[in-house]
């Protein structure tokens, strides 16, 4: 039996270890050991986090993985992926390698396929390549405007806040205070309102319920009279019947004779025509008449003072002295 020294197995020992390393190192790496693949590249400017063993996708099915990620010809912002296809698809040139994202943040290359009749060989590149927006990226985007729209809202608003601040002087806020110290006692006031309200609604002792009993006993003492009620305009239709089938005309007529010749009556008072408008209408006649009842009331008065002077009397034949009329008396006074 042959016998290896301990220096030999230790090189045996290393050379199988590196070989192990090796093999499991590209099997991470997504490269199969015992099959033939196609190798094909793809040109990015950003991979957005894009990492070796990331799957490698056609329409949802793992059809190979990331390989490596270089940058090209010393240019960073052209980045050379290396894609192993495992599967043994056809892909047309005109396809699409688009890196995006799950939920998780896993990345994934998503093969597009186009409709072109020529398909990529093993070594071809990929030059249609694309990158989706992370979902911080799709969020920045939908919040910016948000955000654009919040910082133009608090701007107006402070602007709003200075207007009020410099309307709401002492002065101005006195006013507040006062009116809502008026606003507390005009709710108390309508709280009152509304208990008072309360009490005349009370199904019990309220006094909208005695109205409504009070009426709902008029309307039947009403129906109760109704047959009372019913005679008594019977005998008004009746009465008015009667009215315009009797004499009414005729009375009518006659009172307006008696109105006209009453107008005539009063046209000659208006004039000097006869005693009563000479009266009326004469200032002489007037005079006279005031005159004479001035003469027959000092003459009354006569009488009274001295009535020896129209009646002699006497047992002794003494002669009285005439006295002076009082109103005479009193004309000389004045």
């Amino acid at each position: 039996m042959l016998k290896l020294s301990n220096e030999t197995k230790v090189g045996i020992l290393t050379v199988l270890g590196i070989t192990l390393l090796v093999l499991g190192f590209n099997v991470l790496k997504g490269k199969s050991l015992f099959s033939r693949n196609k190798t094909i590249y793809a040109v990015y400017k950003q991979v957005n986090g894009l990492q070796p063993s990331n799957a490698v996708q056609v329409n949802g099915l793992v059809v190979g993985s990331v390989s490596e990620l270089n940058v090209k010809d010393n240019d960073p912002s052209q980045i050379l992926v290396t894609i192993i296809l495992t599967k043994k698809i056809d892909i047309p040139r005109n396809s699409v390698a688009r890196i995006s994202s799950d939920l998780l943040g896993v990345k994934t290359v998503q093969m597009e396929l186009g409709n072109a009749t020529e398909y990529l060989k093993s070594g071809d590149t990929i030059y249609a390549a694309t990158v989706d927006g992370s979902m911080t990226d799709a969020l920045k985007e939908q919040i910016s405007p948000l955000v654009k729209k919040l910082e133009g809202t608090l701007s107006n608003i402070d602007s709003v806040l200075l207007a009020v601040n410099g309307i709401l002087d002492t002065t101005a806020k006195g006013n507040l205070q006062e009116t809502m110290r008026n606003l507390n006692t005009t709710m108390r006031h309508f709280s009152n309102t509304s208990a008072s309200l309360s009490s005349l609604m009370d199904p019990q002792k309220g006094s909208v319920h005695a109205t409504f009993s009070n009426l709902a006993a008029v309307t039947g003492n009403i129906k109760n009279n109704n047959e009372k009620i019913s005679g008594i305009l019977d005998n008004a239709k009746k009465t008015t019947d009667a009215l315009a089938n009797g004499n009414l005309d005729k009375t009518l007529l006659q009172f307006q004779q008696t109105v006209t010749n009453l107008n005539a009556t009063i046209a000659k008072l208006n004039t000097t025509d006869g005693t009563a408008g000479l009266m009326l209408n004469d200032k002489k006649v007037y005079n006279n008449l005031q005159n004479s009842l001035g003469n027959l009331n000092k003459l009354l008065e006569d009488l009274r003072v001295n009535p020896k002077r129209y009646v002699h009397f006497s047992l002794f034949g003494k002669k009285d002295k005439t006295k002076p009329l009082p109103s005479d008396t009193a004309a000389v006074q004045q």
